[in-house]
């Protein structure tokens, strides 16, 4: 969906000029010519940002809900038109809602719902459009899209749990930095004074926190300033193609999270292709879409090899062979579902062991993390307080 700006006129000269929201310059021609006016001058209208675009976005698991309400609805003879109505208004998530409403008038209009759902590629996911439209076709709209409702609600439980498993974790890390942070600006200055005062050699550790200490007090607007840079930096830098890209691969190469991110993404990959395949989709094509959906650009890139080599007739647990990222129990799987003809089957199994593989994973991680992370963070304040407390006992034991 794009917002038109637009000049018209009828046969008595006389002008109008607005917006409008549309899926094309034809829909616009289409609701002047029913006015009596025609176009002089029309654009597209560049899109806004808003506070909406970042506060209102759809997350999968919104997407379940959505796609196992509407199979709820078809299921109980509801029309396509009225569903998305209902839909609409039941919505808690405002993006959504307007979507729905925008597609709520296109369906009005005789628009199918692939084509008024094709306007809004922000919402609704490329692997969620071609599974509609294998439904429209094939008359069984509400078992694809009790399908896509497994798919995002496995999909969602996945992507919680990781959040789940690094949040402690996050929580800790940036209580260390701040308590260090606590320590170096207000409480070392303050000892420093006194240790100052009662004189004699501090020792080396001291020396040096002391040091940091007047560096953090006396540039802390100017280290403020420059690290919020580099983190502005850096998130845009993240979010360019080489950066993203970048970024995936220095995941696929950390020691605990590369384990569990090709874990995440073999199941994804099982689960999805399993859908595809079972919605009837054909391999080559199923490939095409699944290549976006691994979530890792570093592993698509070496999608277009193996797609290459199955679109060449060399079968597809070869060329998933060849890319070496799936461990071997989804190669040998797949050559089993190929060779039985039962291939679709064969990977909602794998799918289910490796949900099983990640949520074990995620606990190992966990149980990795947070040891971890308590041991450095009492370790990093330990060495503050023993800077401080050791001048201390010395000059202590020479007053003795």
């Amino acid at each position: 969906m794009a917002t038109y700006v637009y000049k018209a006129k009828n046969l008595k000269g006389e002008e109008l000029a607005g917006t409008f929201d549309g899926v094309s310059t034809e829909a616009l021609e289409l609701m002047l010519k029913e006015k009596g006016y025609f176009i002089v001058k029309a654009s597209k209208q560049s899109p806004q940002i808003s506070l909406g675009n970042f506060f209102g976005k759809i997350t999968v698991k919104q997407l379940a809900v959505f796609c196992r309400q509407f199979s709820v609805l078809i299921n109980a003879g509801v029309t396509i038109v009225e569903a998305v109505g209902i839909l609409r208004e039941q919505m808690d998530n405002k993006q959504l809602q307007k979507v729905l409403g925008e597609m709520h008038e296109e369906l009005q209009k005789g628009r199918v719902l692939s084509e008024s759902m094709s306007g809004f590629p922000e919402a609704f996911p490329d692997f969620m459009m071609n599974m509609i439209k294998v439904g429209e076709a094939s008359g069984s709209l509400d078992t694809i899209l009790n399908r896509l409702a497994d798919f995002y609600e496995n999909d969602a439980r996945i992507r919680r749990k990781v959040k789940e498993a690094m949040t402690y974790p996050i929580i800790l890390a940036v209580m260390t930095v701040g308590v260090v942070i606590l320590l170096l600006v207000k409480i070392i200055p303050m000892f420093s004074g006194i240790l100052s005062e009662l004189g004699g050699q501090l020792p080396l550790i001291t020396k040096i926190l002391v040091g940091l200490s007047n560096f953090l007090t006396s540039n802390f607007l100017i280290l403020t300033l420059i690290i919020v840079g580099l983190v502005v930096g850096f998130n845009a830098w993240k979010r360019t193609e080489s950066g993203t890209l970048e970024m995936d691969r220095l995941i696929l190469r950390l020691p605990v999270i590369s384990g569990l991110t090709k874990k995440v993404i073999t199941a994804r990959f099982a689960r999805s292709l399993a859908v595809l395949l079972q919605s009837g989709i054909a391999i080559i094509e199923s490939m095409d879409i699944i290549s976006d959906l691994i979530g890792n650009k570093a592993i698509e890139e070496k999608f277009v090899a193996c797609q290459e080599e199955i679109r060449e007739g060399k079968g597809i647990s070869e060329p998933l062979k060849n890319i070496n990222i799936f461990p071997p129990l989804l190669i040998h799987m797949v050559a089993v579902g190929e060779s039985t003809g039962e291939l679709d089957d064969m990977l909602f199994r794998t799918a289910g062991f490796f949900d099983d593989e990640v949520e074990e994973a995620i606990v190992r991680m966990t149980t990795l993390i947070e040891p971890a992370m308590i041991v450095i963070m009492a370790a990093v304040v330990g060495i503050v307080i023993l800077s401080v407390m050791l001048p201390m006992i010395s000059v202590l034991n020479a007053v003795q």
